[in-house]
């Protein structure tokens, strides 16, 4: 699936999770990726408010590691993920959002030596504060830095 439909998709679906949700502020979205032999990817959640609840459903055909990072962490250049874990095939959590920022789900596969396909589902509920924006890809041509997001596993 090309990057910019799948883009499209999970911000139509991550849209609906602070909108249009048939409970009031929660939602569900799904995106599926590729994530190459030796490569980063991430999927960027615009505008979390503090207090928001964002339960995570990860699958994969391989083994992967997975972080939830700020954008304020990846920028200072130390960051420090909220989550961080190592999977293979299936792994949830759920986190609570400290302060109202950019978040980033990003999975590693740098230690892989084959391509691994990935299915995360989002389902959230907003905290009280003002709902945020629909994600979107990183700034620069939908790329995140990737020595930044590696940072988060260190």
């Amino acid at each position: 699936m090309p990057r910019a439909l799948l883009t499209g998709l999970l911000a139509l679906g991550c849209a609906a999770l602070f909108g249009g949700a048939p409970r009031a502020g929660a939602a569900t979205a799904q995106v599926t990726l590729e994530v190459p032999a030796g490569k980063l990817k991430s999927v960027r959640l615009r505008h979390l408010p503090r207090g928001a609840q964002v339960a995570f459903a990860i699958s994969s055909n391989g083994r992967l590691g997975v972080a939830l990072v700020s954008r304020k962490q990846l920028e200072s250049g130390k960051a420090k993920a909220l989550f961080r874990a190592s999977f293979a095939h299936k792994m949830s959590f759920k986190v609570a959002i400290p302060a109202s920022d950019d978040y980033y789900l990003v999975l590693d596969n740098r230690r892989g030596s084959r391509a691994v396909t990935v299915t995360a589902t989002v389902e959230a509920e907003a905290g009280k504060k003002k709902a945020p924006e629909a994600p979107s890809p990183p700034d620069g041509g939908g790329r995140l830095d990737q020595t930044r997001a590696a940072a988060a596993f260190a």
